[in-house]
């Protein structure tokens, strides 16, 4: 049997790797388009928002984004934010299971599957320095920050500003002009 040249084993190793992350990609669920939107959104709200200066342990410390119980977003939101820093805070983002865990986090993102853990974060996070995000029913009339809701097969963002306000974080005048401001 003759020994493959350089050329074939360079073409063995790159149908295995491809095999290899195929096999990976389909064992991995899909990540449904509206939460690769939602995704994306997330991303963005730290570019329009400012937590007070003390929300950091330090200048450079990371802008932590954490996703609460169910995580809808795949590998979507790891993605998006991989290398990205918002002045100068590199962006980390982390899944938490219990409300108790989300101390160190910027932004929550609470997934609406689970209304007992909304309510739950509700309370917690209420009045801490935390951008809250869900796609809850009514999570921001309910006192979440941002509520994402899904009209017509778009995405939607609806603000509470008096939840914003106590937080202690400024919301920029430019997602304010694309949100439903609620209370």
């Amino acid at each position: 049997m003759p020994v493959p040249s350089l050329r074939g084993w360079r073409a063995l190793l790159l149908f295995s790797c491809l095999t290899s992350v195929s096999a990976v990609e389909a064992a991995r669920p899909p990540v449904a388009p509206e939460y690769q939107v939602k995704a994306a959104f997330l991303f963005q709200f730290s570019r329009f928002v400012q937590w007070p200066p003390d929300s950091f342990s330090s200048a450079d410390a990371p802008l932590v984004i954490c996703v609460l119980g169910v995580n809808p977003f795949g590998s979507a939101l790891q993605e998006i934010a991989a290398g990205e820093a918002v002045q100068a805070h590199p962006l980390s983002v982390e899944r938490r299971d219990r409300v108790e865990d989300l101390t160190d986090c910027h932004i929550v993102f609470v997934s609406g599957r689970d209304e007992d853990v909304t309510r739950q974060a509700l309370g917690y996070l209420s009045g801490r320095r935390v951008l809250t995000v869900s796609d809850s029913d009514d999570f921001a009339r309910r006192g979440g920050i941002i509520g994402l809701v899904t009209v017509d097969g778009k995405v939607r963002v609806q603000v509470n500003r008096r939840s914003a306000d106590a937080a202690q974080i400024r919301i920029s005048a430019k997602l304010l002009r694309l949100a439903d401001q609620i209370g």
